[in-house]
């Protein structure tokens, strides 16, 4: 696995250009587990970052729908509903290493088959790796929502990502985002508003009730039990 999780960019005059990630580069801590789970299981599950788009089937066993998740935390959820639908691909993208230990020990733990992933910047492997009209599912659960409004600049879910993920989806796939900051909600919607190819699936134009597919994860729990709301915003990719 390789350790660096974005590419580095140099003006002609080889000065390295400072970028705007949605993320910080922190060094968090990556327990003996997680470090354990990387060493025995990426080469089984993991997938390098390339600039080249995927070949989805030679990654995965089986042909199916693909459904990418992208920031999967700890990637218990993902490694659950996974397993819940085995009849369906799942690609996901984390960016720091202790989540990625950490889902390799979950899908080892429950032998999951239908499951890939990748240790790198989301916008990256969006642009680099994922072939168009690909993906029959995209879902980004909790996202940072970067609440001071100078580092608003860093949120993921801007016009131009929205508008990527467009051309990566299927005609009538879906995008299904959580979170439980109401002005990351908004924000959202206002962003998505003028993109045509999107349909709210929400009989208000807003949000919708969380789908039983979607696993309560313990983020979410320590939320609900602090007062926090939840906001589901689904939307339908049209021709």
């Amino acid at each position: 696995m390789k350790n660096n999780i974005i590419t580095p960019r140099y003006n002609l005059e080889g000065v390295f250009l400072r970028q705007i990630h949605s993320f910080v580069c922190r060094k968090g801590r990556t327990t003996t587990s997680q470090l354990s789970a990387i060493k025995k299981y990426w080469s089984l599950i993991g997938v390098d970052f390339q600039l080249n788009a995927l070949n989805f089937s030679s990654i995965f066993k089986h042909r199916a729908p693909i459904i990418l998740e992208i920031g999967f935390g700890s990637g218990e959820s993902l490694v659950k509903t996974a397993m819940n639908f085995p009849e369906k691909n799942f690609l996901g993208i984390e960016v720091y290493k202790s989540g990625i230990g950490s889902c390799l020990h979950y899908a080892s733990s429950y032998q999951i088959q239908n499951l890939r992933i990748i240790y790198y910047d989301a916008t990256e492997v969006m642009y680099n790796m994922i072939p168009d009209d690909t993906l029959s599912k995209v879902q980004i659960f909790f996202p940072d929502p970067w609440h001071k409004k100078r580092h608003h600049k860093r949120r993921l879910l801007k016009n131009i990502f929205l508008k990527i993920i467009t051309k990566k989806l299927i005609i009538d796939g879906i995008l299904h985002i959580a979170t439980d900051s109401e002005s990351y909600a908004f924000y959202i919607l206002d962003e998505i508003k003028d993109i045509k190819n999107y349909k709210n699936l929400s009989e208000k134009n807003n949000f919708v009730k969380r789908p039983v597919s979607r696993i309560i994860t313990k983020f979410e729990k320590k939320g609900l039990l602090q007062g926090k709301k939840i906001f589901d915003l689904m939307f339908q990719l049209k021709k």
